[in-house]
């Protein structure tokens, strides 16, 4: 498996990440970043519109539509940020489930330290599955949502079941794959 690029992020933005995860606990906060070739240019604070606000997040659609005024300046939406206020900066099996957009980085801001808040990146590729996974375990607070996570050094995925409106499932692979984050002063 390929080591993803780096993502730049100014200091600034970094910090305005953090504030935003802080003001908004104990629910997750979300947003996204737009810039090129990796480096992040303008953070937009979105709306946390989860059902469950303080167990996922679900990025309001107003917010997203702002890519295409970053694609109308030569950006794109490089990042989608959100908060995990009790949790470590590591993707939940709901994360995986809603990682849509492969090309962008999603990054995890954790608060489970307070006093020093933990800020990494991801990249979330899904792959569709002919066969139902083994192992599946109902996800709390999600009945719709079944998962198995694999860690084998540092390759990991999850295996998931989504249970559809009608019950039939879908299965998927999301693999895991770390981004290194760069703050720049």
């Amino acid at each position: 498996m390929t080591t993803p690029d780096p993502l730049i992020l100014p200091g600034q933005i970094y910090a305005e990440i953090i504030a935003h995860a802080r003001a908004g606990a104990p629910e997750e906060v979300c947003g996204i970043l737009s810039g090129r070739d990796g480096v992040a240019t303008e953070l937009v604070r979105g709306r946390n519109e989860a059902t469950n606000p303080r167990m996922n997040y679900w990025l309001d659609g107003q917010t997203l539509l702002r890519q295409f005024d970053f694609e109308e300046r030569g950006e794109a939406m490089i990042a989608i940020y959100h908060s995990h206020p009790v949790d470590p900066a590591y993707p939940s099996a709901v994360d995986a489930a809603n990682a849509f957009y492969p090309d962008a980085v999603y990054l995890i801001c954790s608060l489970l330290h307070p006093e020093q808040p933990e800020l990494r990146g991801w990249r979330l590729i899904q792959e569709e599955l002919t066969e139902r996974p083994a192992q599946l375990q109902p996800v709390r607070g999600h009945p719709r949502l079944l998962a198995c996570h694999h860690r084998h050094g540092v390759d990991a995925h999850y295996d998931l079941a989504i249970v559809e409106g009608d019950g039939r499932q879908r299965w998927q692979r999301v693999r895991v794959m770390e981004v290194f984050v760069t703050r720049n002063p």
